[in-house]
């Protein structure tokens, strides 16, 4: 793919129809256990179940006993899809979307914004990681176009070129299409208007 125009979805795709894995805890257990829309992940994250989770991850110094902790503590989807095991190759639907990880980030809520409105790429879903200091951002992609892995990394690109991201803060794990993602506690989790189910 050359260059990046403004995106688009797939003909006929609708956002509301789009549906991903969910798993429960911990992240070695790979069955999902249900399908999930956006607005349900929005709820999940927005509710208050893993707030004692998140709020002890953050108080967590040591990289390697805070990456063992998230691991046992929280729940989890694979953003791009459907899938009868958490893996690349038991894909059983793509969802359309693909959720970028940004960590490391200084000013997380200036970012959210500018992501919020972005030209480019349109906002379905944007919460906070469960560190506190990244942001999982939710966008559509057209697999008519390209497929998973060409489309993360043009978004990658875009993000370092427009944004100034090291390639460091734009976790390369999200070219994997069953890449999980963890569900934390974001009080203030954004959620595209169209997709809440009441509207």
């Amino acid at each position: 793919m050359e260059g990046i125009t403004q995106t688009t979805a797939s003909e006929g795709w609708i956002a509301k129809e789009a549906r991903m894995s969910f798993y429960k805890k911990p992240i070695t257990n790979k069955q999902p256990l249900k399908t999930v829309s956006l607005f349900e992940v929005f709820c999940m994250v927005h509710e208050r179940h893993a707030i004692t989770e998140t709020e002890r991850l953050r108080t967590i110094n040591d990289h390697d006993e805070a990456r063992r902790y998230k691991g046992l503590s929280f729940d989890y989807i694979t953003p791009s899809g459907t899938f009868s095991y958490c893996s690349d190759a038991s894909l059983l639907k793509h969802s359309g979307v693909i959720c970028m990880d940004l960590d490391g980030l200084e000013n997380v809520e200036a970012i959210k914004q500018q992501l919020i409105d972005d030209p480019m790429f349109e906002t379905l879903l944007l919460f906070r990681s469960p560190s506190g200091n990244g942001l999982k951002w939710f966008v559509p992609i057209d697999l008519s176009r390209c497929d998973h892995k060409t489309w993360f990394t043009a978004i990658r690109n875009y993000l370092m070129a427009h944004y100034g991201f090291t390639e460091k803060q734009v976790d390369p794990a999200c070219q994997n299409v069953s890449r999980a993602c963890y569900l934390c506690y974001d009080p203030d989790a954004y959620l595209k208007t169209e997709l809440y189910e009441h509207f």
